[in-house]
């Protein structure tokens, strides 16, 4: 009994391999590899999904737009929720983390904050990033790039057309290299999405 006790800690371990553990830099940038099947498609990219963590009286907050709209979630939750995909075609999803190589002023932190949480709430859709069209919406790739042109460290062209393996591209300069946060064991795929697999 005693040896299975000390077996369960490895066992969580080894199962979601949670590796960082250490509290992220302000400023810090989450992407999520294999998280949709779709958007990866489209983007051609395993990269399906960027969200950046910004500090609010001391706690890491981590804020993001995804289907349901713009929402903001502490980052011990955000590592929970994330990792819960419906559609990746049973793929192992990861989480990666990017901190600044240098860390954000004050008043870059202040006004990031500020945007981030200005868009709360903000409806969600791709419509404007697949066919360039306006409109009050945001997804995550965009609201990110907004939040991060307040700094200003950064400048999109167009920030709604952006998607999280642009993003990453233009960021890298001022950024760390990835380091794994995150990773999930793969479910098993939905009848749906075996029959979309034969029929590729």
């Amino acid at each position: 009994m005693n040896k299975l006790l000390y077996l369960l800690p490895l066992y969580w371990l080894f199962n979601t391999n949670l590796l960082a553990v250490e509290p992220p830099s302000n400023g810090a940038l989450i992407f999520t590899e294999h998280g949709s099947c779709l958007v990866s498609t489209y983007t051609k990219s395993s990269y399906s999904h960027v969200a950046i963590i910004l500090y609010e009286r001391g706690v890491p907050i981590v804020f993001e737009a995804k289907p349901g709209g713009t929402i903001k979630s502490t980052y011990a939750k955000f590592q929970v929720t994330a990792t819960s995909v419906k559609s990746n075609g049973g793929r192992q999803v990861a989480l990666w983390i990017m901190e600044p190589k240098h860390p954000y002023s004050e008043a870059e932190l202040d006004a990031m904050l500020n945007r981030a949480n200005a868009a709360i709430g903000t409806p969600y859709s791709v419509i404007p990033t697949l066919f360039g069209r306006d409109q009050n919406t945001l997804q995550c790739a965009q609201y990110v790039s907004k939040i991060l042109e307040a700094g200003p460290r950064f400048w999109f062209r167009s920030p709604k057309f952006q998607t999280p393996a642009t993003l990453l591209s233009i960021v890298k300069p001022g950024y760390e290299p990835m380091a794994l946060l995150k990773r999930t064991t793969p479910r098993t795929p939905t009848i749906f999405e075996r029959v979309l697999s034969i029929t590729k």
